[in-house]
């Protein structure tokens, strides 16, 4: 994917979101985000401008990409969010309530632009897809 700023996306990824930086080079940097390779590369600017869309009766960024975590791996994620006073798109909620793939929900943007949804699902194994 292509970012703005190395350095800014570096920080939000690593010390905000706090994902591991595997790799990187003058212009491009390499995360494990959450069991997956995530690869940016420099290149001056540039945005990630998304639209929001209604996505079964919500509005959402997109386009945009994303983790399904533990409910504590949520909790503390939201938590360091806060902390860091990132602002939210998608404030933390609970949604399809009932449904088979009720879950809980946050969505936000790096410093490129980029919509991220982090969600933790309440009916199924993390790694399931309802």
């Amino acid at each position: 994917m292509c970012v703005n700023d190395l350095e800014s996306t570096r920080h939000f990824y690593k010390n905000i979101i706090g994902v591991e930086e595997r790799r990187a080079s003058q212009s491009s940097v390499h995360f494990n985000f959450y069991g997956c390779q995530l690869t940016f590369h420099e290149m001056k600017g540039y945005s990630a401008k998304s639209v929001q869309k209604k996505v079964e009766a919500e509005d959402v960024p997109v386009p945009h990409f994303g983790a399904a975590l533990t409910f504590g791996e949520f909790e503390n994620t939201k938590e360091r969010l806060i902390a860091h006073g990132i602002k939210f798109i998608k404030q933390p909620h609970l949604r399809f309530i009932g449904k088979g793939h009720e879950q809980y929900v946050m969505f936000i943007k790096d410093p490129s632009g980029h919509g991220i949804e982090i969600k933790s699902f309440t009916k199924v194994s993390v790694g399931t897809w309802a």
